[in-house]
């Protein structure tokens, strides 16, 4: 395939291999939701949802919800550190627990669809809408943290903007003009980073639940 530009905008898939820029710059995480029936206007009246705007707590391991317009609840927070764990009941488990949790009157309430996927965490939480390289015709928007739909339209058009050599004053910002950072410990880091990841999880769950 020939083009006269790239834009990657794959999200937390396939990055290590697409090109030598995006080496480490991205972690991706794996996150979790679930969603129930409709609620009754009983349940509705008990979990006192007063937006359908999506809500977090206050956790480092965090839980965040929103009613969807059919009046459905939507609960999602972190998964497994791997793909191959991703399907263990314990992390349906926690968002199932979770729910009843904050909203006691929905204990035990049917679950319709649940799912995990990977989201692309930054090394500094920011995403970034680039050309990394000024030598280079390869752009992306990555790292979003999980953020995605809300900031993929306008990511989208920004990057479509610098393909097409247009820079107005609204991008003059940081995430338009810095690549990626690496890891702030160094690249030699990133194969630990799973291990990494195991020990924060457990002390912020640890933090988040009992101290």
């Amino acid at each position: 395939v020939r083009a006269r530009a790239v834009a990657v905008a794959t999200g937390a898939y396939g990055l290590q291999g697409l090109t030598p820029l995006l080496k480490n710059r991205v972690f991706p995480v794996l996150s979790n939701s679930i969603v129930t029936r409709p609620l009754t206007d009983e349940e509705l009246q008990a979990t006192n949802f007063l937006t359908h705007q999506a809500i977090t707590d206050t956790r480092t391991l965090r839980f965040y919800y929103r009613l969807l317009p059919d009046r459905r609840v939507q609960i999602g927070s972190r998964s497994a550190i791997s793909g191959a764990a991703a399907h263990q009941e314990h992390h349906y488990r926690l968002l199932v627990d979770g729910l009843a949790r904050k909203f006691p009157a929905l204990k035990g309430i049917r679950i319709d669809h649940s799912w995990w996927g990977w989201v692309d965490v930054s090394h500094d939480m920011m995403p970034r809408v680039v050309q990394p390289d000024p030598a280079q015709s390869i752009y992306y928007a990555l790292g979003y943290g999980g953020n995605g739909v809300s900031f993929s339209a306008h990511a989208g058009r920004r990057m479509a903007e610098r393909v097409a050599g247009l820079r107005g004053p609204e991008i003059e910002l940081p995430i338009y003009d810095s690549a990626l950072p690496f890891p702030r410990q160094g690249e030699w880091t990133a194969p630990f980073r799973r291990l990494g990841q195991s020990m924060l999880y457990r002390w912020y769950w640890l933090r988040d639940e009992i101290l």
